[in-house]
């Protein structure tokens, strides 16, 4: 019971951060990360906020994971919600900082805390969200967590620069430094668990 109960705070914990990081990026605007150039195209284009856009591209992107089998349950429809609706929030209520090295620590923090947020509800183990459940499906066909991760959000990258988003040095470093952020926290975020997901411990 004690188990299940920290499970399901570390999700909603995990959420909350990932979401809180991904605000860091659009504050510091310096870049904002891989997925975030097309979320912000798609909200420049359809005149809509950032967070709303994640949700509701959360849908096709829901269908692509389940065609790859991955792990779909309570944590996949909360990732895409708490994670839009944070982002909204956070930039509705928090100025962006005025000086250049507050806006460096932030950009610098951004890939620490999403890093940080996605191990805690992925360990949770009641489903990938949706987004992620593409990285797994790759680490599953045999990538490492830091290469899967690393290809998704280039490529994504790629497509959202080409539709307009705003990209720039931050998501250079955020593109290169989520995946080896996700790597460090892997093994250490749920060591000390009797049954962390099977994909935890693989490919490391």
């Amino acid at each position: 019971m004690r188990e299940a109960v920290v499970r399901t705070l570390a999700i909603l914990v995990g959420l909350i951060l990932f979401g809180v990081g991904i605000a860091l990026l659009f504050l510091a605007d310096l870049g904002v990360g891989s997925w975030d150039i097309l979320h912000d195209a798609l909200a420049k284009l359809l005149d809509h906020q950032p967070g709303t856009v994640l949700i509701v591209l959360s849908v096709p992107i829901a269908g692509l994971v389940l065609f790859l089998r991955q792990p779909v349950g309570p944590a996949t429809i909360a990732n895409a919600v708490i994670i839009g609706v944070v982002l909204d929030l956070v930039l509705a209520l928090v100025e962006p900082p005025s000086t250049m090295a507050l806006r460096v620590v932030l950009m610098a923090a951004a890939p620490l805390v999403v890093g940080f947020g996605s191990m805690l509800y992925l360990g949770g183990g009641l489903g990938a969200g949706v987004r992620d459940g593409l990285m797994t499906a790759l680490v599953e066909a045999g990538l490492s967590t830091r290469a899967a991760r690393t290809w998704i959000e280039v490529s994504v990258g790629v497509v959202g620069a080409v539709l307009g988003g705003a990209y720039g040095v931050g998501t250079l470093v955020f593109t290169l430094a989520v995946g080896p952020s996700l790597q460090y926290f892997q093994r250490r975020v749920w060591a000390g668990f009797s049954e962390p997901p099977n994909w935890v411990y693989r490919r490391i």
